[in-house]
């Protein structure tokens, strides 16, 4: 049983981080999709394991669809670690990204954002 579509009210824009370049860090093109959004702070782990407050957690389909053209994506590799994600405005970068199961099956996703 996966999130419904129909909750995902919050549209976020997101830059996957593809690596590091000559010039700093390295984006892919900006996708436009719908999570729920819930801006409570949050004390986390990173991916380094460095404890860092998250200002908001996102809830995410698995393969939420690009609102630009309907393709849909893998949201593992969407928000990876170091993404710049817009909110409401406001620039963040998603600190961790974590695949909720039922029975086996992701479910949902669920984004840190500092």
């Amino acid at each position: 049983m996966k999130v419904r579509r129909s909750l995902l009210r919050d549209l976020v824009t997101v830059e996957t981080h593809t690596g590091g370049g000559a010039y700093g860090p390295v984006f892919a093109a900006a996708v436009t999709v719908k999570v729920n959004a819930d801006n409570t702070r949050r004390l986390v782990r990173n991916a380094a394991g460095v404890e860092v407050i998250s200002e908001a957690t996102l809830t995410v389909h698995p393969y939420p669809r690009d609102e630009a053209t309907g393709l849909a994506l893998d949201a593992m590799t969407l928000f990876a670690p170091e993404s710049r994600i817009t909110l409401s405005g406001r620039v963040s970068v998603a600190i961790s990204t974590v695949a909720n199961t039922v029975r086996g099956n992701i479910a949902w996703v669920r984004v840190m954002v500092a």
